[in-house]
């Protein structure tokens, strides 16, 4: 039997899945890690061959639109539809010039969004925009690509959650998402209408496994390609044993090695990578990924990673093992395995920073971690850990609330985050910071001033306000 065509250059087996799951009218959450593809994955949904497979398949039109939310101006409700429907207006004009009306009627609702001050008027004018592109088209679909969606889930008022859910339910079949994140998302938490939209896609997720070995290769071997130079045999096994299929390291091992060996003569090709491999071990570029890639996981996934470096992954329950697997931490090749020798190396080194880590708050800013009493914290935001590395770097001392704001937020915020932002933040990062948050030993209001770390939990009587002070 012949083997399907690719339809995109870049993982279409993945492609094709989320594909066939949007063919049946259902909406996708990709879950991968950090570096592992998700953006050029959705990127690539957005490209001719896909729209036209979805034609193929159900016999309608679709109109794919890749959204970065990472292009939000401010993460509100606002916020994101303005993004959204700027996108759409992008794509549009992309695509034909049949659309040229239609391009003129979303952009009238893109502009109310944009000027609007009313809570009510932002998500009819919104709404309207979308309403309009479907029903103007009613043999066309609308496929929403969102991408960098975690700090959506965590930082919007519900209400936006519970208004795409409608939409989606108005359109059923004809109005989908694919949603790109981080972590499951069952680990967010929230209310009841969060709840409702993650719903949607609790029988569509998809997990972005790392890449296959042939794939590896050829990223290795594109990278050497731009350096003038030829990925030898010695040399594929090499990276793909330390980096394993994590596009990120593979690219951070790739130019350890080209960088390395340059110059040296074939026959000394193994010593080479035996250097190679100690530096790698120090590298920033490579810490810099482990670092990151670490920081994202969940506690119970850190701790299993460390057990199966530690102790070797039969010690993991089932569960755990399978979790794992799905998480793409894990691979079967040759066994089941931690999916890279680095990443099984950092593992390691976060048990031992564990057991030799002290009482209190402390950070561990190669691994983006923080460790509250020797035990993991849960993971912060980028604002959440902003703001705890000022209050770490002045430990013992005030932090006024316009060094917060200009630290956390930026200078550009001055004036325009008040106490009410800043106070929602600290409550935040006492919630997974302190044992009581309503009795806070380490983040410390100081009345009329400011906030303080205290590392060791030790708060003066003095200084003992209520948190909310």
């Amino acid at each position: 039997m012949p083997s399907q065509p690719s339809l995109t250059p870049y993982r279409s087996a993945d492609v094709t899945a989320i594909l066939d799951m949007l063919a049946a009218g259902q909406s996708v959450a990709v879950i991968g890690l950090s570096n592992f593809g998700k953006s050029t994955l959705l990127r690539q949904m957005a490209l001719p061959p896909v729209f036209q497979a979805y034609h193929d398949r159900i016999g309608r039109a679709a109109l794919f639109v890749y959204i970065d939310c990472n292009r939000m101006l401010e993460m509100s409700a606002q916020g994101l539809y303005e993004v959204i429907l700027r996108a759409i207006l992008e794509r549009l004009n992309d695509s034909s010039t049949e659309n040229a009306p239609l391009h003129g009627q979303i952009e009238t609702f893109y502009h109310r969004v944009v000027s609007s001050t009313s809570a009510f008027a932002i998500p009819l004018a919104f709404n309207d925009g979308i309403i309009t592109l479907l029903e103007e088209h009613v043999h066309r679909d609308l496929i929403l690509l969102l991408d960098e969606f975690d700090a959506v889930l965590t930082g919007l008022d519900e209400r936006v959650f519970l208004n795409l859910r409608a939409l989606k339910d108005k359109y059923a079949g004809r109005l989908n998402y694919v949603i790109a994140t981080l972590r499951p998302l069952s680990s967010v938490g929230g209310g009841d209408d969060l709840a409702e939209f993650n719903e949607s896609f609790d029988a569509h997720k998809y997990f972005l496994k790392p890449i296959d070995a042939d794939a590896a290769t050829e990223l290795a071997a594109e990278i050497f390609r731009q350096a003038n130079d030829h990925l030898d045999p010695h040399e594929r096994v090499f990276i793909l044993d330390q980096a394993g299929g994590h596009p990120g390291l593979i690219q951070a091992v790739s130019h350890v090695v080209i960088q390395v060996e340059s110059g040296a003569p074939e026959t000394y090709t193994q010593q080479a990578l035996n250097v190679a491999g100690d530096v790698l071990q120090d590298h920033g570029l490579v810490r810099g990924e482990l670092a990151k890639l670490w920081k994202q996981l969940l506690p119970a996934e850190r701790e299993a990673a460390i057990a199966a470096a530690t102790r070797g992954v039969e010690v993991l329950p089932d569960e755990q093992r399978f979790q794992l697997l799905a998480r793409g931490l894990m691979v079967e090749a040759g066994g089941v395995r931690l999916f890279g020798q680095l990443f099984a190396h950092y593992a390691r080194r976060q048990g031992l920073i564990r057991q030799e880590m002290p009482d209190g708050v402390r950070i561990d800013a190669d691994a983006g971690t923080v460790w509250v009493g020797g035990e993991l914290a849960e993971p912060l935001t980028d604002l959440e850990y902003r703001l705890l590395l000022l209050l770490y770097g002045r430990i013992g001392k005030i932090c006024d609330k316009f060094q917060i704001v200009e630290t956390v937020w930026g200078q550009e915020y001055l004036g325009e985050v008040d106490d009410s932002r800043i106070e929602k933040l600290i409550s935040r990062l006492r919630s997974k910071l302190e044992p009581d948050p309503s009795q806070p030993r380490f983040v410390a209001t100081v009345r009329g001033r400011g906030y303080r770390l205290n590392p060791a939990g030790e708060l003066p009587p003095s200084e003992a306000v209520p948190p909310d002070s």
